[in-house]
């Protein structure tokens, strides 16, 4: 209930900017601003009603239809209220710093409904160009990894990671099907899914999962849950997950052999599993406790923040995910203020983190700045 209040209000102070800025100055007829406003209203209120659809379970066409509208209509609405934001803040600021002149008013006027039919524009091309990147087929990208001290077997050794696929409403088996492929075609050595495979029920949505089935790699496939996992029903998407051949790690590591060379590879849940479940309380002694040594230590957790863990217990290299790149600018600043790292691979000292920009997308499906991703991995 406090996430829904929190959303709406949130969600009104966006579509309420909007409305003030570009449906009143219109010089149009009052029903027809009343019409302007009546329809932003509505999209203000599909999302709502989308996030009680998916906690009441309600799973059907009908929600489809709501999900698509509402979330479609809140990235379009969101562009419009960033793009105006920042060129009311500019003129503001320009005002303070520069002389006014005394314009007249009718090309006061002009000049201001012509900036928002531009502002209009660049929204309205923003939303096409970042449907199309949320939607179109995960690229690839490669990422070469160093690490000192590596043994000769494990040079070249080959990791995916995929992560965010976020199956549901709006991402459904047919992607997945695209990702299996493409994994599929880079015949890795391992497999790592961080996290946030689904979004609502089992029931519903587990059949889009199907196809990682197939994917069978040499030296396994491993799981860590993200917060999604928290917010449906997670027994049963674990359970599902692990039938398809995955193993989920919770708090827990696994040495994989390979030649003359071992790889720890351990996973911790998402940060918020704690507030679930106590069995999902993130426990980093637990995890690496009784663990032989090893030449290579790969920490899987969903959130970057928990780099803090990989450098306290000496990992050589975290994946996660969760942030989704920022998923479209200029929303991407506003992500980057709540975590450590947004995308790419960085270091901590002597760890390595590499985040996945989300193969899926949550919310609005948008993409700016960002591309659907899964990562290939190759040790130097």
């Amino acid at each position: 209930m406090i996430f829904l209040i929190i959303f709406s209000a949130v969600l009104f102070v966006l579509y309420a900017y909007v409305g003030l800025r570009f449906v009143m100055p219109l010089d149009f007829m009052p029903n027809t601003k009343y019409l302007l406003y009546f329809i932003l209203f509505i999209f203000y209120c599909f999302p709502i009603i989308g996030i009680i659809l998916y906690f009441n379970k309600i799973e059907n066409n009908l929600s489809t239809v709501i999900h698509w509208l509402g979330y479609t209509g809140l990235g379009f609405v969101s562009l419009l209220f960033f793009i105006q934001a920042g060129t009311d803040i500019f003129l503001f600021l320009k005002s303070q710093l520069v002389k006014s002149h005394n314009f007249d008013p009718h090309r006061r006027a002009f000049l201001g409904l012509s900036a928002k039919a531009v502002v209009s524009g660049l929204a309205g091309l923003g939303s096409i160009w970042g449907t199309y990147n949320a939607l179109k087929e995960p690229v690839i990208k490669t990422v070469k990894i160093k690490i000192d001290g590596l043994p000769e077997s494990l040079k070249s050794f080959r990791m995916v990671q995929i992560t965010d696929l976020h199956v549901g409403s709006m991402i459904t088996g047919k992607f997945v099907e695209r990702v299996t492929k493409k994994i599929q075609e880079l015949d890795t050595d391992i497999l790592f899914f961080t996290g946030d495979a689904a979004d609502g029920s089992v029931e519903s949505y587990g059949k889009h999962l199907d196809s990682l089935e197939e994917l069978k790699p040499k030296y396994g496939k491993y799981f860590v849950t993200g917060n999604h996992e928290y917010y449906s029903d997670m027994n049963g998407w674990l359970r599902l997950i692990e039938n398809l051949g995955f193993k989920i790690l919770v708090n827990e590591s696994q040495n994989v052999v390979v030649d003359d060379a071992t790889i720890m590879i351990t996973g911790i849940p998402d940060r918020s599993g704690g507030n679930f479940s106590s069995f999902h309380k993130t426990n980093m002694k637990k995890a690496v406790g009784g663990m032989n040594p090893s030449d290579l230590k790969i920490l899987l957790a969903h959130q970057p923040g928990d780099v803090e863990h990989a450098v306290k217990y000496d990992f050589d290299l975290q994946l996660s995910g969760h942030t989704h790149g920022g998923q479209y600018f200029p929303f991407s600043f506003l992500v980057q203020m709540a975590h450590p790292f947004l995308k790419g691979l960085h270091k901590r000292e002597n760890t390595w983190i590499y985040i996945n920009q989300g193969t899926g997308y949550w919310g609005p499906p948008l993409r700016i700045g960002t591309e659907p991703e899964i990562t290939e991995i190759v040790l130097i």
